[in-house]
C-alpha cells in the first residue's frame, strides 16, 4: 500500500510541475504582497552556493526570518516541520532519523548517521545536537548519503546551521520571551564595522524555566524537565587582502537543565510475578521487580526517590575560516575547529520512589570530549566544468562513564576512552552536456583508526583497536528543460564507522567488541518548481536506500544483570518519498506544506532475536520495521497578513505536524508505540510602521495532546517507562531592532 501511495504522490507531483511550469513559461507575472511564501533560499547543498529550486538533492531549508516565525529554537522543532526527519529523545541524546535511518545505539560515544555541521564545521557528538539555535541565517537539512563532501560522512543526511555574519553596517537586536512555568528567554546580539576591514558580531541567548513535571514522592522539590541554557558567541571578519578573508568565532554555552522525568510501568504480575500481557501493562495493572505499581502515567507527574537529575553540558567552540580568491574562477578555503566539551546526565528510568539495593536504579552518564577537524577546499570555475577538490583532517577524543551508584557506590562501573582519527580527500565536478542537461560525479577515500580503552571497577581492564579505509560515491544527472522547473537523478553512497559500546558492561569487555562499519546506498529522483516570485514552489522526491550492517544496542540479562550489547543486526530496505509545497493563495495569504511517505523493513537472520521484555521474551526482527519510522507525516503552516494600518502590521498564523503510528523498538511490540497523533500552534504578529519594534504572542500544542517522545521496557528490571511530549504551553515575545 506504501509503496503506490509513494508511486502516486511522485506520478502527481511530476506532472504537476511539468503542467504548471509550462502554463507559466509564458504567462510569469510578479505578484505583491505582505510576505513572499516561496523566498529564495541559497543553500550550500553542493559545497558552492545555489538556490534551493535547482539543487540536486532533496532538501529543506528555513531562513532566519521563517525560524524566528515558527518560533522555531531547536533541532526538534526543525524535525517535526520537516518531510522524512524524525526523531526520539531518551534525554540522554536525542536520536534523529532522515529518511528512517538514524542511531539506535545508547551511548555519548557514537556519532549519529546524521550528520550535523554549525558554520561547515563538523559536530561529532549527538550530545551537540541540543544547542540552542540564535542569531541564524539558515538551517539546510539536506536527505540522503552525504559520503562525498560533507564533514566525516554520512549515510543518512546532514543538517547544516549557519550564524548570522558580521556586518559593515551597524545593526542590532533585543528579545525576551515570557510564558509557561513562569519561562524566561532573552537574547540579543550587535554588528558592525570596527575598522574599514574589521567587522565584529556577538550575541547570546539565555532559556530558564522551572519545569513541567512534579516528583509525587518529593511533591514540594525540583520540577524536572527544567531549562537552564546560557549561550554566547563573538566573530571578527578580517579583510586581509581585497581577495582574502578570514572569519574567526568563539562560542560557549552552559547548560544546567534537569532532566526529564519518566512516566513508568510495572511488566508483572502483582501476584505471580509472572510476565503481564501488553494489554495489563498499559492498563497499569503490573507491578515492577519489587512490586512497585505507582499511578497511571501522566507528562506531568511521576516518581523518584531523587530531588531532580541533572542534565548537564558545558561546551567551548572556536573556529577560523579562510577564503582565498586566487583568481576568479578559482578559490581556496580553509575551515579550522576545535570543540571541548563535558556532559553530565543522570536518569531514574526505573520511576520507583524506594531506596536501597536494587531499591533505585537511577543510572550516571559522563563524558569529556575534544575534537579537532581541519579542513581545506580548492574550488574551481572553467567554461565546461564546476570542480571541488578537498582533503579532511579528524581527531576526537572522548571519555565516558556509566554507572548505577546504587549497585556499586562511589566506584564507576564502566570507563570507556575513544580516540578516534580520520583522513580523508575528496573530489566532486558537475558540467553541463547540453543547454538543458548536466552531469555530476565525486568520490571520497576515508583512512579511519578507532581505539577503545576500558576501566571496570571490579574487572579486568580491556581494549580494542580498528581501522577501516572507505571509498563512497555520488553521481548524478539533472535536466532543466524550462526555467522554472528542474529534475535530477542521482545514485550516492555512504558510509558510517565502526562503533564501541561504553555504557554500563558490568565488567563483560566482550560487550565492548567494535562492530562493523555501516553502509547505504541510495537512489533518488526528484523534480522542483519554482517560480521565483512567491507565488508558487513544488519539490517531490522518491528514493531507495539500503543500509548494510546496520549497528543497535540490544540488552541482554548477563549474571542477572541487563548488559547492552552493540551488534550488526542485518540489512535495512528503505523506500519513501516527500512533497513540499509552498505559495500565496491569496493577498496576504501563504501557505505551506509537507508531506513524507516511508517504507522500512529489516533482513537479518532468524537467529537475530531483540527482547525489551522479560529475559525469555525474545522476538526475530527479520521482516520488522526500523524504530521511529512512521509510514506518513504531514506538516505545515499558515499565515495572513492583513493590510498595513498606520498602527502597524498585524498577521495570524497557524502551523502543524501529525505523525503516524510508530513502534519505538527493534521487535516492534505493540506495548513500546505512540499511536498516530498530530500538534496544533497559534501565533499572532504585531510589527510596527517602521519594522523596528515586534510582538509576538503564541500557544503551542493547542489541544494538549499527550504524545510519547520514546517508550521502552527495562528487561532487567521489568519495567516499562514512557517519556514524554511538552504539553500546551504559551508565551509572548518582544523584540526590538536597532
Amino acid at each position: 500500500m506504501m509503496r503506490g501511495a509513494a508511486h502516486l504522490l511522485a506520478s502527481t507531483a511530476a506532472v504537476a510541475l511539468v503542467s504548471q511550469a509550462g502554463a507559466n513559461a509564458q504567462t510569469e507575472q510578479p505578484q505583491t504582497g505582505a510576505r513572499a511564501a516561496t523566498d529564495q533560499v541559497v543553500v550550500t547543498a553542493r559545497r558552492r552556493e545555489t538556490v534551493l529550486s535547482v539543487t540536486p538533492v532533496s532538501a529543506t531549508a528555513f531562513s532566519g526570518e521563517q525560524l524566528e516565525d515558527a518560533g522555531i529554537g531547536t533541532l526538534d522543532e526543525i524535525a517535526v516541520q520537516t518531510p522524512n526527519f524524525n526523531y526520539v529523545d531518551t534525554g540522554l541524546q536525542p536520536r534523529y532519523r532522515i529518511r528512517g535511518d538514524g542511531l539506535q545505539v545508547f551511548n555519548d560515544t557514537s556519532d549519529s548517521p546524521v550528520g550535523f555541521a554549525v558554520d561547515e564545521v563538523f559536530y561529532g557528538a549527538g550530545a551537540l545536537q541540543r544547542a540552542p539555535l540564535y542569531d541564524i541565517q539558515r538551517v539546510e537539512v539536506l536527505r540522503g548519503p552525504q559520503g562525498t563532501l560533507f564533514g566525516r560522512n554520512t549515510t543518512a543526511g546532514l543538517v547544516n546551521v549557519f550564524t548570522n555574519q558580521p556586518t559593515e553596517e551597524h545593526e542590532g537586536y533585543l528579545t525576551g520571551q515570557f510564558g509557561s512555568f513562569k519561562g524566561r528567554l532573552i537574547e540579543g546580539g550587535v554588528s558592525g564595522g570596527i575598522t574599514d576591514n574589521i567587522r565584529g558580531r556577538a550575541s547570546f541567548y539565555y532559556n530558564e524555566d522551572e519545569g513541567f513535571q512534579t516528583n509525587l514522592a518529593i511533591p514540594d522539590g525540583v520540577k524536572w524537565s527544567k531549562k537552564d541554557v546560557f549561550s554566547a558567541r563573538v566573530q571578527l571578519s578580517v579583510d586581509l587582502t581585497p581577495d582574502a578573508n578570514l572569519l574567526l568565532k568563539a562560542g560557549y554555552t552552559e547548560d544546567r537543565s534537569v532532566a526529564p522525568m519518566t512516566g513508568t510501568q510495572g511488566a508483572l504480575d502483582p501476584d505471580t510475578l509472572a510476565p503481564c500481557s501488553n494489554d495489563r501493562i498499559i492498563a497499569n495493572e503490573c507491578v515492577n521487580g519489587v512490586g512497585f505499581m505507582g499511578v497511571v502515567p501522566r507528562p506531568e507527574r511521576g516518581y523518584s526517590e531523587y530531588d531532580g537529575m541533572p542534565n548537564h553540558l558545558d561546551f567551548a567552540e572556536y573556529s577560523a575560516r579562510f577564503n582565498w580568491d586566487i583568481t576568479p574562477s578559482i578559490k581556496l578555503v580553509s575551515i579550522t575547529g576545535y570543540l571541548d566539551y563535558d556532559r553530565y546526565f543522570q536518569e531514574d528510568g526505573d520511576g520507583w520512589a524506594v531506596g536501597g539495593f536494587l531499591g533505585n536504579a537511577g543510572s550516571i552518564y559522563g563524558l569529556d570530549a575534544e575534537q579537532f577537524s581541519q579542513e581545506l577546499q580548492l574550488h574551481g570555475e572553467t567554461g565546461i566544468a564546476n570542480w571541488v577538490l578537498g582533503g579532511f583532517y579528524y581527531n576526537d577524543d572522548r571519555t565516558a562513564i556509566s554507572t548505577i551508584p546504587e549497585f556499586f557506590g562511589d566506584a564507576i562501573d564502566t570507563t570507556g576512552r575513544i580516540k578516534t582519527e580520520s583522513f580523508a580527500g575528496f573530489v566532486s565536478v558537475d558540467a553541463p552536456v547540453t543547454e538543458t542537461v548536466s552531469l555530476e560525479a565525486g568520490g571520497r577515500f576515508t583512512n579511519e583508526t578507532k581505539e577503545l580503552d576500558l576501566i571496570f571497577a571490579f574487572a579486568p581492564d580491556a581494549s580494542y583497536e580498528v581501522e577501516v579505509n572507505e571509498f563512497t560515491w555520488r553521481t548524478g544527472a539533472n535536466w532543466r528543460p524550462i526555467d522554472p522547473a528542474f529534475f535530477y537523478f542521482n545514485a550516492a553512497t555512504g558510509y558510517k564507522s565502526p562503533d564501541f559500546n561504553t555504557t554500563l558492561l558490568f565488567g563483560d569487555a566482550s560487550a565492548a567488541a567494535p562492530t562493523e562499519p555501516e553502509t547505504s546506498f541510495s537512489l533518488e529522483a526528484g523534480g522542483k518548481l519554482d517560480l521565483g516570485d512567491g507565488r508558487f514552489s513544488l519539490s517531490a522526491a522518491i528514493f531507495r536506500n539500503r543500509v548494510k550492517n546496520k549497528q543497535a544496542t540490544v540488552t541482554q540479562i548477563v549474571n542477572d544483570l541487563p548488559v547492552a550489547r552493540l551488534f550488526n543486526f542485518g540489512e535495512v530496505e528503505i523506500r519513501g518519498a516527500e512533497l513540499e509545497f509552498a505559495g500565496k493563495l491569496a493577498e496576504g495569504l501563504t501557505t505551506k506544506f509537507g508531506v513524507s511517505l516511508l517504507d522500512t523493513e529489516i533482513h537479518a537472520p532468524a537467529t537475530t532475536t531483540y527482547s525489551t521484555g522479560p529475559a525469555s521474551d525474545v522476538t526475530p526482527i527479520d521482516g520488522n520495521e526500523l524504530p521511529a519510522t512512521p509510514e506518513y507525516t504531514f506538516n505545515g503552516l499558515v499565515r495572513y497578513d492583513f493590510p498595513e494600518v498606520s498602527a502597524g502590521n498585524f498577521a495570524l498564523q497557524g502551523d502543524f505536524n501529525y505523525i503516524a503510528d510508530q513502534y519505538f523498538q527493534l521487535d516492534n511490540n505493540e506495548r513500546d508505540t505512540q499511536d498516530a497523533y498530530g500538534v496544533l500552534n497559534l501565533r499572532a504578529f504585531w510589527r510596527d510602521s517602521t519594522d523596528r519594534y515586534s510582538v509576538q504572542v503564541f500557544v503551542e500544542n493547542v489541544t494538549d495532546t499527550t504524545y510519547a517522545s520514546y517508550v521502552g521496557t527495562w528487561n532487567g528490571f521489568d519495567t516499562r517507562y514512557i517519556w514524554w511530549g511538552l504539553p500546551r504551553t504559551w508565551g509572548v515575545r518582544a523584540g526590538v531592532e536597532f
